[in-house]
């Protein structure tokens, strides 16, 4: 769900938009994208987390004293575990039954999530056990503690969360001041109905007969890419229908937050419509607002915004998360759309003045991003550097530094970019550029372009996702390799113990059966960052077949490129 801020006091809506509060298809609205006022927010009838929660995501741990009790924390088999929370503990009940008498007293009100950390750890004292603790499942304790504290504080409201370690339905409903916040992390954006919709759908229903006070936690970016425009009109609009005829009361909409965002602004202004009536046309929304807040190339913008929506309702795909251009191209991004846009928004930033020349210009800097790996896919980045120059002038004149939820920066995106530009203009003699390999076991289904391992271009350790990323459970994967002449084959990996990408134990090169080598990868001076392996490849030998043993503690391996000298 992700860890953000804590808040402070009630909210109320005194906006234009909605006049009446009561006539919201939710109670409870947010879009977490970056603000543009408290004014604007208002208007939009929008609460706000640092106004409303006392506490909110997984940020217990921010309203508990410096020095805790020992007590507080999770055990298991007699050890301690400082990474999350004993929720039988009677200490922690005190402390934040303290944390809310001295910040709001028990007459007012505000809303508190009482979620364990964003982990998977769970808590097997004796207290919690007896509570009905197993090793996956915290729930119980956790509904334990929030039946206490609503007990304690009936004019607040307190949650429990359908996420990680609390994934699973109470026997009994909860008290009248206490609610769920579900996340919808396997209910992924599309503008047809999955098989995901469905099981939501129900998931949702189970809970209804818990709680009136269901708060669904949405999400409206790719989170390893805020800069590419995300489509979510269409797709959010069959949600935010579902969710109403359901009894859904909440919606909090998490986006990138405070970081930078490519058209959050009018991103926010129509979702905020959709979320007060999930009926409205938010095309005529999108339009009018789009020409009010960019006099200049509000008619740009609008046409390609609806260009993906459209997009992403002839392709019927769900959207990605987390996911790189790849998937993007073929999901919500129309590439030619795309560039004959950035093009116009060229032209259009240079005719605008006062703020929206800046706005304009920002995100005309921002799309260069995508333009950068739109080249990079296709394997042809001649040209790049002006591109770069553009985005790295965010850092300078918009103090923007990163691009994605896991902070990956520009200044490390730009030295990957350099470097792959590098090794390009030192490998002409590659006899493997442009040659198709054969792919022995089945490639991940947002990997499976096997052409980018001979494209001439190296990934990028900054960003994962690049090259062949093997995330199959098997012991090995092989690849075949077609006879070229070659006298050398140089294998190009990836690592990133941030995520899990990790080495091979051992590669194989074998021909015909025979192993012609086998080499135990090392790791670079670097964590994060490359490295290669080298092959000897005898005279007259035909195809060849090169085998990845899998390490058991890395979660992925990441090869880049395969190269033949």
């Amino acid at each position: 769900m992700g860890a953000i801020a804590m808040a402070s006091v009630a909210w109320s809506c005194t906006g234009k938009v909605l006049a009446d509060n009561s006539n919201s298809a939710f109670e409870y609205r947010e879009i977490y994208l970056p603000e543009h006022g408290t004014d604007e927010y208002e208007e939009l009838c929008l609460h706000n987390l640092d106004k409303e929660w006392g506490v909110w995501g997984h940020n217990l741990g921010q309203i508990l004293p410096e020095k805790v009790s020992q007590t507080v924390y999770s055990r298991s088999g007699g050890v301690i575990h400082k990474e999350q929370y004993c929720f039988s503990s009677n200490e922690l009940y005190e402390y934040i039954e303290d944390y809310i008498d001295q910040s709001y007293g028990i007459n007012s009100k505000a809303r508190f999530a009482i979620l364990p950390n964003d982990n998977h750890v769970v808590c097997l004292c004796a207290k919690c056990v007896a509570a009905g603790n197993t090793p996956k499942d915290a729930s119980p304790a956790v509904l334990h503690l929030i039946k206490r504290l609503a007990h304690r504080f009936p004019n607040h409201i307190f949650f429990t969360s359908y996420y990680a370690s609390t994934k699973s339905i109470p026997a009994d409903s909860l008290p009248e001041n206490a609610g769920v916040l579900i996340s919808a992390i396997d209910f992924p954006l599309a503008s047809v109905e999955t098989k995901s919709e469905h099981e939501f759908e129900n998931l949702l229903k189970e809970w209804s007969g818990k709680t009136d006070r269901i708060y669904v936690w949405d999400y409206v970016n790719n989170f390893d890419d805020y800069f590419t425009p995300y489509p979510v009109f269409g797709p959010m609009q069959r949600r935010l229908k579902l969710y109403k005829d359901i009894g859904v009361q909440g919606i909090f909409l998490n986006g990138s937050g405070t970081d930078y965002s490519s058209l959050s602004r009018l991103k926010t202004i129509v979702l905020a419509s959709l979320m007060e009536n999930p009926d409205a046309d938010w095309r005529s929304i999108l339009r009018q607002k789009a020409k009010e807040l960019y006099p200049t190339a509000g008619d740009i913008i609008s046409d390609f915004m609806i260009d993906q929506e459209d997009f992403v309702e002839q392709k019927g795909k769900e959207l990605p998360l987390y996911q790189g251009i790849s998937v993007a191209l073929e999901t919500y991004l129309p590439a030619d759309k795309f560039i004959a846009f950035h093009d116009a928004l060229a032209a259009k930033k240079e005719q605008a003045s006062g703020e929206e020349k800046e706005e304009l210009r920002t995100l005309y800097n921002a799309l260069e991003l995508t333009r950068l790996e739109m080249m990079r896919k296709s394997g042809d980045i001649t040209g790049y550097e002006p591109h770069l120059e553009n985005l790295l002038m965010l850092e300078s004149d918009d103090d923007i530094h990163v691009y994605s939820e896991t902070c990956w920066t520009l200044d490390s995106y730009a030295k990957d970019y350099r470097r792959i530009a590098e090794e390009a203009s030192k490998s002409k003699g590659n006899k493997l550029k442009g040659v198709r390999l054969q792919a022995l076991n089945a490639l991940d289904p947002d990997y499976n372009d096997i052409t980018v391992l001979t494209d001439g271009l190296l990934g990028m350790p900054s960003n994962y996702h690049n090259g062949i990323l093997i995330n199959s459970p098997d012991e090995k994967w092989s690849i075949g390799i077609p006879p070229v002449g070659a006298r050398t084959i140089r294998v190009w990996l990836v690592t990133n113990p941030a995520f899990k990408v990790g080495l091979p134990k051992r590669i194989n090169l074998l021909s015909g059966g025979n192993v012609l080598g086998s080499i135990v990868p090392e790791q670079s001076g670097e964590k994060v960052g490359h490295t290669y392996v080298d092959f000897n490849v005898p005279p007259g030998v035909g195809t060849l077949t090169l085998t990845l043993a899998k390490d058991k503690e890395v979660r992925s391996m990441s090869v880049e490129e395969i190269e033949a000298f």
